[in-house]
């Protein structure tokens, strides 16, 4: 029987592998987040600049993105805004070692990022937050599964009513005089109850 639970456990769905994008205009940023994020198994990305996530994004699925808010050619806010238009589903990050209240509000309505994490970041807190961001990513997609799966047999059910009706029909005309007979007395006595 253990045998039995274990097979079971070892035929579960594997976790999935998520492809992070880590978008910087500063190389040792970058690489500070790939040396952070890589023992967790991630498939890492990095780009340099807003053109270069871009196209990156346009030949990846790319679950999570984390963005610099100060980049030369296009803030993080910009990248994000054109990136939720492009690629909604994917979840947006603001790194930026910079108070600009004005940025982040745009980063935030314009880009709908998931959160806003200052520079110099805290490895454990950068690591929850994506952690929490790829959770809630994961739930979304069965939640959105979950919601066809329902409407789909919500279409079915009324061709599933209808077989079930001319079956029942089928089996009502094969009955004798004297079983439909029974069969009115029965469902008539239903009725007086």
């Amino acid at each position: 029987m253990n045998e039995t639970v274990m097979t079971l456990a070892s035929q579960a769905a594997p976790e999935p592998v998520f492809t992070l994008l880590f978008v910087d205009d500063d190389v040792s940023i970058l690489d500070s987040l790939n040396r952070l994020f890589r023992p967790f198994g991630y498939h890492i990305l990095t780009a340099e600049s807003a053109a270069q996530g871009f196209e990156i994004m346009a030949n990846v699925a790319v679950d999570l993105v984390v963005c610099d808010m100060r980049m030369p050619e296009m803030n993080g806010a910009q990248f994000f805004e054109k990136a939720r238009e492009k690629w909604p589903e994917t979840v947006r990050i603001l790194l930026t070692g910079y108070s600009e209240i004005g940025a982040a509000i745009d980063a935030i309505n314009k880009g709908e990022i998931y959160r806003y994490i200052s520079k110099p970041w805290e490895d454990d807190e950068i690591e929850l937050v994506i952690k929490h961001a790829l959770q809630q990513r994961v739930l979304a997609r069965k939640k959105l599964r979950l919601e066809e799966l329902s409407q789909r047999q919500h279409e079915e059910l009324p061709q599933g009513n209808e077989l079930r009706r001319v079956e029942i029909e089928q089996k009502l005309a094969c009955l004798t005089p004297r079983e439909r007979e029974v069969l009115d007395i029965l469902v008539a006595g239903k009725g007086n109850k």
